[in-house]
């Protein structure tokens, strides 16, 4: 008769615990690994590329036309800041401009006149130099009419000069202005992009500063997520392979992309040779996934699996 082998005990040193069950999933997910041995996996959470709105001019704030959640298009007003100051130093501008047009226009007429006398003084000096020559005229009307054209001439030169000074003033005038208007530009700043609002740090009433923080944005039409894959996994991404994203809570999964990989591991230092450190070495990968109808959240946790080729 064959006598049976007695059963092996399994001692508590070797008994999965909650604990180590907890660790071993945590172990699973860290180095990137699915069911599928071909298809690398791990976990992460949504990301989104986020815009902070600064204040470019200072002054109170008057209105706040959003709030935390607010969808944005692209140039929608954010607040508005007092720029009753602003307005009456265009006003002032423009009267300024006003007035030095009137003084260039007067400085044009003054030219024409210079420009008449000059001629009519160069047409009596010819004539007082063909009578010289003749003997009809004396040195004296020579030096004469000489004197009035040479007048004449620095007469059109300064109105001339005049005319430059006044455009340049005026050039001056309206840069100053357009400054201004974009000063009354800035005191109602706009969404740089399509988004969502996911802070807001001022409230109406309260006195800015150039460079203070308005809103936080972001689009989240196109999210993303990174996960890290062990070296062995990480091996064969390349860039524009397919990835499916799982939220885990039931049912829907969505098409991403892999966008990005990063060029050195992470985690561990950069001088480990052994073989056996060298296999818990990680890389990051970037996944974008559209997100239209805005069921994935910032922050959410998902599962990725990326494709093979």
């Amino acid at each position: 008769m064959r006598t049976l082998a007695p059963a092996r005990m399994i001692t508590p040193a070797r008994m999965l615990t909650p604990g180590r069950i907890l660790t071993a999933l945590l172990l699973a997910l860290s180095v990137g690994c699915s069911n599928n041995d071909h298809e690398p996996a791990g976990s992460g959470l949504i990301e989104t590329d986020e815009v902070v709105v600064s204040a470019e001019v200072a002054g109170r704030v008057t209105a706040r036309f959003f709030d935390e959640g607010t969808e944005l298009a692209r140039g929608d007003v954010l607040l508005s800041i007092d720029s009753t100051r602003t307005v009456l130093q265009i006003d002032a501008a423009d009267a300024s401009i006003a007035a030095a047009q009137a003084n260039l226009e007067t400085a044009v007429s003054r030219l024409a006149q210079a420009k008449e006398s000059e001629s009519f003084a160069r047409s009596e000096l010819d004539r007082v130099s063909r009578l010289l020559a003749g003997g009809s005229a004396s040195q004296r009307q020579y030096d004469t009419a000489k004197f009035e054209h040479d007048s004449a001439v620095k007469t059109r030169q300064t109105a001339e000069a005049q005319i430059a000074s006044v455009r340049a003033e005026i050039e001056r005038m309206r840069a100053e202005r357009a400054r201004l208007e974009r000063e009354l530009a800035d005191a109602t700043p706009r969404s740089p992009i399509a988004g969502t609002v996911l802070e807001k740090y001022v409230e109406a009433g309260e006195l800015l500063a150039p460079g203070r923080p308005i809103a936080m944005i972001a689009n989240i039409d196109t999210v993303y997520v990174k996960v890290y894959l062990n070296a062995g996994a990480f091996a064969g991404i390349r860039l524009g392979q397919k990835a499916v994203v799982d939220t885990e809570s039931g049912g829907r999964t969505f098409p991403g992309t892999v966008v990005w990989t990063s060029d050195e591991a992470e985690f561990t230092p950069k001088n480990v040779q052994t073989k056996e450190s060298r296999a818990g070495l990680v890389y990051a990968v970037k996944v974008s996934v559209p997100n239209p109808d805005r069921t994935l959240k910032v922050g959410m946790p998902v599962y990725v699996t990326i494709q093979p080729k």
